[in-house]
């Protein structure tokens, strides 16, 4: 049995469900049943059409650590802004309805953040099937990162969160709540499958430390039929990731934040180099038509020749130029190829041909 602490600073979980009568029970239980007691548990029924709602009522006549709020459906980042409206604790967690915690999850985490004096702690997890076997560990990087600048936060964006190495998601993550209180972040309700990365890219705009630490505090489900699976189509994966970029935009306006604004194209280049991924600028381009807001892409890759040496110098130099040259040919190719850029692309292509290397339209974006 966990030995339940009641002390400590107050701990908000957000619990967004929508119908997850499958997985409810569990989810709950690993929460209810941390070792750090001091907790407000708000799960946020998403408008179910199954048991979920009914079973978390039960739970929360039981124990009064958990409020039960329900909504009309409005997607996940709809439930937890709703959640977050109602938070009280001096630190956020969410855990998705799905998912699972480690007995001693929230008390680690919540250690390691006073411990480091940090704004933001990271966690590793695992994966796990829906008949309960294991399928593998996820191992981000470890350590902690201090700012005193924007030019530290934005170089800790670029080369470690928009590369995957702290992930994308929330559900990972500790989070303080009155940096999320202080400067108004919320999750994007036009997003699907970006919500988190652009919770994320906006919450560390305010970050001065972020401690990444070893334990593997969470286990992350994997279903068939899960939302990540259902969107794997090439327009839809390009849309979405604009509509991402939008957001975190529209918040820097709105914030104020003249630094990210000014440096935004390094960020929208890293989050789209995310989408070209296994794809020749030729195959990008035969679906734009099918994409959602590209005049925005294409308002901010307008400064993609101002901004030269500091894209080329986000990539090893091996690559560099090709992965410029590939975000400046979707970039003509959103406003319409003049007859000098393609000229330029020909002569570029020539010299890619006399070096046998593969040509600009066909070389595909790696990993």
């Amino acid at each position: 049995m966990v030995k339940m602490r009641r002390d400590g600073k107050l701990v908000s979980v957000i619990v967004p469900a929508y119908n997850a009568e499958k997985y409810i029970q569990k989810n709950l239980k690993s929460i209810l049943a941390q070792s750090y007691g001091n907790l407000q548990i708000i799960l946020v029924d998403d408008g179910s059409k199954d048991g979920t709602l009914e079973f978390a009522k039960e739970c929360a006549q039981n124990d009064n650590r958990l409020t039960v709020i329900h909504k009309e459906n409005g997607g996940v980042s709809s439930a937890r802004n709703i959640g977050l409206e109602h938070i009280k604790g001096e630190y956020v967690f969410f855990v998705d309805s799905d998912d699972t915690i480690e007995d001693n999850a929230i008390e680690v985490l919540v250690k390691a953040m006073e411990d480091s004096g940090s704004d933001w702690v990271n966690c590793q997890y695992s994966r796990w099937d829906d008949s309960g076997n294991r399928l593998d560990d996820y191992n981000f990087i470890k350590g902690i990162w201090n700012f005193s600048s924007d030019d530290e936060r934005l170089d800790f964006i670029t080369e470690n969160l928009l590369k995957y190495y702290i992930g994308f998601e929330v559900f990972d993550k500790l989070f303080r709540a009155d940096i999320i209180k202080d400067n108004n972040i919320k999750f994007s309700e036009k997003c699907r499958i970006g919500e988190d990365l652009a919770f994320n890219l906006k919450y560390a705009m305010y970050a001065k430390q972020i401690n990444c630490i070893d334990d593997r505090c969470v286990r992350y489900a994997i279903h068939e039929d899960s939302a990540m699976g259902r969107h794997k189509e090439l327009s839809r994966i390009l849309s979405e990731n604009i509509l991402l970029l939008e957001d975190v935009y529209e918040y820097s306006q709105n914030a104020r934040k003249a630094f990210y604004i000014d440096k935004f194209l390094l960020i929208c280049v890293r989050v789209m180099d995310n989408s070209y991924i296994g794809h020749t600028p030729s195959e990008i381009m035969e679906v734009m038509d099918k994409v959602t807001d590209v005049d925005f892409l294409a308002s901010i890759y307008r400064k993609l020749s101002v901004n030269k040496s500091e894209i080329i110098g986000l990539y090893p130099v091996e690559t560099a130029k090709i992965k410029y040259r590939y975000h400046q040919y979707i970039q003509k190719g959103i406003e319409g190829f003049s007859i000098s850029d393609r000229l330029e692309i020909l002569i570029y292509d020539l010299y890619r041909g006399l070096r046998q290397r593969p040509l600009l339209k066909d070389w595909r974006m790696p990993y």
